[in-house]
């Protein structure tokens, strides 16, 4: 059995910050582009900019700032942004430490796999 957890920062119960948001600002970080970034993920820009417009409005600072050798439409992370990854890194590394502690020392009877019911081996449903 494994241990899993995803980390969000939240603002009054919304989500401000997480796993999307983070993958989202680091492809646009190597994209150069707020569009291909959310080509790239499968998301409409129109969805992309949303959410990253509305972690600025939350946190009260820019994300996304124009390239000026680009006529405005390219886009590089504001040091705000890579701060902010940064710190999300730290924080998704201590806490895959703490899991993984925890995994090391969790009960015997845990670390065997019970077997799935109604699948076999190879994921299908036995006759």
């Amino acid at each position: 059995m494994n241990l899993s957890a995803k980390l969000f920062l939240e603002d009054r119960e919304k989500y401000v910050l997480g796993p999307g948001r983070v993958e989202l600002l680091r492809s646009v970080k190597e994209l150069g582009s707020l569009r291909k970034a959310a080509q790239k993920l499968g998301m409409s820009y129109r969805w992309a900019w949303g959410r990253l417009n509305d972690a600025e409005k939350a946190l009260g600072v820019s994300l996304l700032a124009h390239d000026g050798n680009s006529g405005g439409k390219a886009k590089t992370l504001t040091a705000e942004a890579l701060e902010l990854l940064a710190w999300y890194d730290a924080i998704d590394s201590d806490v895959k430490t703490v899991l993984d502690n925890a995994v090391a020392g969790q009960p015997a009877f845990l670390k065997k796999s019970p077997p799935h019911r109604g699948k076999d081996e190879s994921g299908s449903k036995p006759d």
